[in-house]
């Protein structure tokens, strides 16, 4: 597992290493980075990472940069090139083109990937609406369709993939509600939406066939006190993600208060992606209210297991779904201080 840093300062990626069978995380390797990288994606056969870039400005726009594998899962950059914006955040490969979306400026990136998964030419810009504030990416799996999650703008935008095209937006369920990410699930039929500041997931119909997505009357509750809490000032919405098989929903939440804890709260998903029982599996704390992070990244091998990364107090650790997914349990944890650990992480092998 790969992880990153968020400080706007110097950079590190670490690699750990998972051992599934005795469930230990443990901390191989610091390598000094081209940026501090707050997000982390993959190519299709997990040999090069792709990082949004914090730090080290070319000509005055941040950055993304790209990184090989090597044997000891220890990252080498290739090269790095010029975002669009000055706070680049979600990144994402697909069918052999890097997509990328600022935070800050209503933009985004399409660059071409040589051979070698580095970046090659920069095709086109994306361009959005004044106010939008871009965050996330959803996909659905045939690779036709598109989603990105606007924070500011209050919407889920909808292209085309080939040609990338904008095709409709969607509204979330309350006004000011945060679209943050997405998941799809693997029958195409959802799209899981988490808001940041709505502190709910909203649930998505989406037709395969159109890409077009209808509001449901499903909305989750991502705290314990409810769609409407008396506190929601102290909460805000994160991460949302999948287990491998699809099979359950997880969504993250992290604490402003430094004294308060963040959550991470689950959802069965039936054969054709709907949830269960609204109520969910369980809420339950983080060991600390997260920072910025309180991140979640499921294991591609293991369906039960899921990486939480904490920027508060600077950790990652290691979770593990049990007594028939109606449990979770820490297994491990790597503390790292002094190089604002932890971020967004990647799961490779």
């Amino acid at each position: 597992m790969l992880d990153g840093t968020q400080n706007v300062g110097n950079g590190y990626i670490y690699t750990f290493e998972i051992d599934s069978d005795t469930g230990t995380l443990a901390l191989v390797n610091t390598t000094n980075a081209a940026s501090a990288h707050p997000w982390l994606s993959y190519d299709r056969n997990r040999k090069v990472v792709y990082a949004s870039g914090w730090s080290n400005p070319i000509a005055g726009q941040r950055t993304y940069s790209a990184y090989a594998l090597q044997n000891d899962f220890t990252p080498r950059l290739l090269n790095t090139v010029p975002s669009c914006g000055t706070k680049p955040i979600a990144n994402q490969f697909v069918e052999n083109h890097f997509y990328g979306l600022d935070f800050v400026d209503p933009c985004g990136d399409v660059w071409s990937v040589k051979g070698d998964g580095s970046f090659g030419e920069h095709i086109h810009g994306i361009q959005f609406e004044e106010g939008a504030t871009l965050h996330g990416f959803a996909n659905t799996p045939d690779l036709k369709y598109m989603y990105i999650m606007d924070l500011g703008g209050n919407l889920v935008h909808t292209f085309t993939i080939n040609p990338l095209q904008q095709i409709n937006t969607t509204s979330p369920s309350i006004s000011g509600a945060g679209p943050r990410h997405g998941v799809i699930d693997p029958t195409a039929n959802f799209l899981y939406v988490i808001d940041e500041e709505g502190l709910r997931v909203d649930q998505f119909k989406l037709d395969a066939s159109t890409g077009a997505l209808a509001l449901t009357d499903m909305s989750l509750a991502i705290t314990p006190f409810g769609l409407t809490p008396s506190n929601a000032s102290l909460y805000w919405g994160d991460e949302i993600a999948l287990s491998s098989s699809g099979v359950t929903l997880y969504a993250s939440t992290r604490s402003r208060d430094n004294n308060s804890t963040g959550f991470i709260a689950a959802w069965d998903l039936t054969a054709t992606g709907d949830i269960v029982d609204p109520n969910g599996l369980f809420i339950v704390p983080t060991p600390a209210g997260g920072g910025t992070s309180n991140i979640l990244t499921t294991s591609p091998w293991n369906d039960n297991m899921l990486i939480l990364t904490d920027e508060d107090m600077d950790f990652a650790a290691l979770y593990n779904l049990t007594n028939s997914g109606t449990q979770l349990v820490e297994l491990s944890r790597v503390d790292i201080s002094g190089t604002s650990c932890c971020a967004g992480s990647v799961w490779v092998d």
